[in-house]
């Protein structure tokens, strides 16, 4: 997980003795390469971690923070960066167009327990905000897990607030375990995607996946609904053995509020399952949103190619923001 990754980073050069700096990108507008939610660590001995869109910004930035880190500079700074030369006070050395804005805040090892208590919330189901203030404060607040993924409200110069979920995961439910199944848990693992696999075979054995998904669930798939109680940050994908498994699992989870739904079937198999489906009451409309045929048209063959196909169909559903 990166976010757990970057402050266990954090934490490591604190516990030397060394001075961090952290830099946030609360907003990006245009080509920016530097996009929302993209963070970077520099520490006192010039290692690095992450970053806020690399290329010649990167690294003007970077050197500033090294210079600001053996001043001893604690007051967080807020950049406004054009990507040309339009502007050249605020030019960041990029002719891409684009703009993005830079937090930086400053940590020392004063500032260790509240990089514990960042690491444990990156461990723990409950969801927090990260905060970032103008004021200089940095801390942790409870959030809803229907809380916005990113907020950022500016005001002046010297008030701004930023706060993001903090180890933010979108959640895939993948419904029914078999080798397309298992080939997308691999393609989602690399994408950073937090995975629940649900089946009905309690005798099934899903080892290869303990890899790549964060949680099992053995169930009657007439109570799956129990078990996707899915907000508009999740995913769900149904891959079950049979047609008639696959109009059960839908009937529960169609009217759901997450952000993709998708089933993998053939047109022949779509329309039978839409047929029963409206007889029982459901919408068109509601159907329409069902991505199936699952995934992008490429003539896939294998179920790696099926997973790819389903996989980029969920990132251009991702990046897609509201």
């Amino acid at each position: 997980m990166e976010e757990t990754q970057l402050w266990t980073f954090v934490s490591k050069k604190l516990a030397l003795g060394q001075r961090v700096a952290l830099m946030f990108v609360p907003e990006s507008i245009g080509s920016s390469p530097g996009r929302q939610g993209h963070q970077m660590a520099v520490s006192e001995d010039a290692t690095l971690w992450g970053t806020i869109g690399g290329g010649a910004m990167e690294y003007k930035q970077v050197e500033a923070c090294k210079k600001l880190l053996a001043t001893k500079a604690k007051a967080c700074i807020r950049q406004q960066l054009i990507h040309d030369k339009s502007d050249k006070s605020k030019w960041s050395g990029l002719s891409c167009s684009g703009e993005q804005t830079v937090l930086t805040f400053f940590l020392d090892e004063r500032d260790m327990d509240l990089v514990q208590q960042i690491l444990l919330a990156c461990t723990e189901e409950q969801t927090y905000h990260l905060v970032l203030k103008a004021d200089n404060s940095l801390f942790l607040e409870k959030v809803d897990a229907a809380a916005p993924k990113f907020e950022y409200h500016y005001t002046t110069a010297n008030t701004w607030t930023y706060r993001y979920i903090l180890n933010f995961q979108e959640r895939v439910y993948l419904v029914g375990a078999g080798h397309v199944g298992l080939a997308l848990c691999r393609q989602l693992a690399l994408l950073n995607f937090k995975v629940i696999l649900i089946d009905n075979r309690p005798e099934l054995p899903t080892q290869e996946y303990d890899q790549f998904i964060s949680k099992k669930i053995i169930t009657s798939y007439k109570k799956v609904a129990n078990f996707v109680p899915s907000t508009k940050h999740d995913y769900i994908v149904i891959m079950s053995f049979s047609s008639a498994l696959d109009t059960l699992i839908l009937s529960q989870l169609i009217d759901k509020e997450a952000r993709y739904i998708g089933m993998m079937a053939s047109k022949v198999k779509v329309d039978r399952i839409r047929a029963i489906l409206l007889g029982k009451g459901h919408s068109e409309t509601a159907f329409e949103r069902v991505h199936t045929p699952i995934g992008l048209p490429i003539k896939c063959k294998s179920p790696a190619e099926i997973a790819v196909s389903v996989a980029a169909q969920i990132i251009d559903v991702r990046n897609k923001e509201t």
